[in-house]
């Protein structure tokens, strides 16, 4: 489960006088039925309410979404078939969840935004929860040094063409063999990896028109869906004086009818190896950029800083932080900033 508590007015956004919550527990189910044949089953439980805030009410209803529902078919680490409801792979972050990266929001999502008329993520395309119905063909090589994943999705309506979607990654230094896989590592392991990925579906962007003028119909328009992705994730320890996070990553949309034309986010931390009362310290700084698809967009930024008392590595952490975010208004073709403390708890079952 991921608890946040953020402290932002959503009236001034500048200011730290309002605090809202928000809670998220995903619960996981597997087994096997033969060495070669298992399944996989989950749900998430969301829930989030502000307090004292005339924008909003006290309180929200709590939300319950599926995640995988997927029968896998697992003959060797090199070739595998996955197919039901999952995670739609192109880029690093997705195999890796909120779960397997040390910042508490989640890259390309821009929560504390100052202005409702901007755009929430620069995501890749998927469903509810980076999901998708379909299945995937993936594989480890090397013992996870090259890994490989290719997908169709978005079997649920007929209407829509597949949408394809894959990756390939070559993880130097330390192999990452398995489906899901970590941002960080927090100096278990050196780390050099470089991935790239992408998406097409055949008129997969669609965007109702503009009201219709002089007596024509007001309908959709209606283009080819491209998307193209490359990141960077560089760890390295130096002994007793701690381990070097570094990882970047580039998204690109080929379509006019997308939020968002391009995307950029980098950050850097550091991980001390010695032990305060029951864990470690690691800050950590982001810096996310993404550009709307509106004529003369200025770019929209985040600005992440954050520290974290690391427990139990992925398991067990609490994270504080500052978030300074600047977006763009299409509709008002200004830019508009506000300020953001939060503090995150995270727990998981290893």
């Amino acid at each position: 489960m991921r608890m946040g508590a953020r402290f932002q007015d959503p009236l001034k956004p500048k200011n730290f006088g309002d605090t809202s919550m928000q809670i998220d527990a995903d619960l996981y189910m597997g087994g096997a039925l033969h060495r070669y044949l298992k399944w996989q089953a989950g749900v998430t439980i969301s829930y989030s309410g502000a307090l004292g805030s005339p924008a909003a009410p006290t309180s929200a209803a709590p939300s319950v979404l599926p995640l995988d529902v997927l029968a896998k078919f697992e003959p060797r680490p090199e070739f595998n078939i996955y197919m039901g409801r999952m995670i739609v792979v192109a880029d690093r972050y997705t195999p890796s969840g909120p779960w397997g990266m040390d910042e508490f929001f989640y890259p390309g999502v821009f929560t504390g935004a100052a202005t409702a008329a901007h755009p929430a993520a620069a995501l890749q395309k998927s469903s509810t929860t980076g999901r998708d119905l379909g299945f995937n063909v993936w594989g480890a090589l090397l013992g996870g040094t090259v890994k490989y994943y290719l997908g169709s999705y978005q079997f649920h309506d007929p209407q829509y063409s597949p949408l394809w979607s894959g990756r390939i990654q070559v993880s130097l230094l330390s192999p990452e063999p398995g489906f899901y896989q970590r941002t960080t590592y927090y100096g278990q392991k050196d780390l050099l990896s470089i991935g790239i990925g992408g998406q097409y579906q055949k008129n997969g962007s669609a965007t109702p028109t503009p009201p219709a003028m002089m007596g024509g119909m007001p309908g959709q328009l209606i283009k080819d869906y491209a998307y193209f992705t490359a990141d960077l994730n560089f760890e390295k320890r130096f002994g007793d004086a701690g381990a070097l996070s570094i990882y970047g990553a580039f998204n690109n949309w080929f379509a006019d009818n997308r939020a968002f034309k391009n995307f950029f986010h980098a950050a850097v931390g550091w991980t001390f190896p010695q032990i305060v009362g029951i864990g470690k310290f690691r800050p950590n700084v982001r810096f996310q950029q993404g550009t709307l698809n509106a004529a003369d967009a200025d770019p929209s930024r985040i600005i992440d800083v954050q520290l974290s008392y690391v427990m139990m590595d992925w398991f067990a952490r609490v994270n504080i932080g500052y978030r300074n975010i600047s977006t763009y208004n299409a509709g008002m073709k200004t830019s508009d900033s506000g300020n953001m403390l939060w503090l995150g708890l995270v727990y998981a079952d290893p």
